[in-house]
């Protein structure tokens, strides 16, 4: 269904939510979030005010440009034509066991091959709980290189600095134009955080999208092979990085 829609829509690839509090507003960290939420293929419970009972659907594809998300065919039917009635509905789920919630508006409901899907807004907020073990931190203030080289018929050397980290990954800015596809591992990573020694690692391309105005490219990977020791120093750095900022903001 999504490979058939995508035919009919395009959007660009974007990066992993920095999620900070209980309610995204933020557009890039919104989008973000919609697309982790796409590609677990979370199971969307939508309902609509006044009126009992949920209906599932699911989330095909996110075009920020264009202000719009695609959802699936509503089921029961009932779903289908009470959407189409009321226009508006709010859509809930939960993400690696986190509750997230957000109110949408029908701009457009279409069809393919019989079934339905729905151009919807995108969402100006999504009301969620980022749990503390997967913050994303933006490592302001240090400047950690990175070197990675892509293995078997690629060998290509890549070059950046770490742009935020989490206990479970890292996001990056390379100097160059590199089109990563998702899922591909970087065999050979390294990075020397503050006060540590370098620490090496392979990763998981999570996304890649290159930015044309600042001919950098934006690249989000979770950790794979990395040894404990070395996530021990990733997050004694964390902590050091969420003290200074709770400073900032207290100050403030």
């Amino acid at each position: 269904m999504f490979k058939a829609l995508q035919k009919v829509f395009r959007g660009p690839s974007k990066p992993p939510p920095l999620i900070t509090g209980h309610r995204v507003r933020d557009q890039e960290q919104i989008v973000s979030l919609l697309i982790q939420i796409h590609q677990a293929h979370v199971l969307l419970s939508v309902s609509v005010a006044d009126h009992e009972g949920h209906f599932s659907s699911a989330l095909l594809g996110i075009y920020e440009e264009h202000g719009f998300v695609v959802l699936d065919e509503l089921t029961p039917e009932a779903g289908h034509r009470l959407l189409l009635r009321e226009q508006k509905v709010e859509v809930a789920g939960r993400l690696e066991g986190v509750e997230f919630r957000f109110d949408t508006r029908l701009q457009e409901a279409r069809e393919k091959s019989g079934i339905a899907f729905y151009k919807m807004d995108l969402p100006q907020e999504i009301h969620y709980r980022q749990r503390r073990k997967d913050f994303r931190i933006q490592s302001r203030g240090l400047t950690t290189r990175f070197h990675g080289l892509r293995g078997k018929g690629q060998r290509q050397i890549l070059k950046g600095y770490v742009n935020d980290l989490s206990r479970k990954g890292i996001g990056l800015i390379l100097q160059d134009h590199v089109h990563l596809v998702q899922g591909e591992v970087l065999p050979s990573c390294i990075i020397k955080l503050p006060g540590t020694e370098e620490i090496a690692f392979s990763m998981e391309v999570r996304f890649c999208r290159y930015n044309q105005q600042q001919q950098v490219t934006r690249v989000g990977g979770r950790f794979r092979d990395i040894d404990p020791q070395s996530l021990r120093k990733i997050s004694r750095v964390i902590n050091r990085l969420e003290r200074a900022n709770a400073r900032r903001l207290h100050r403030g």
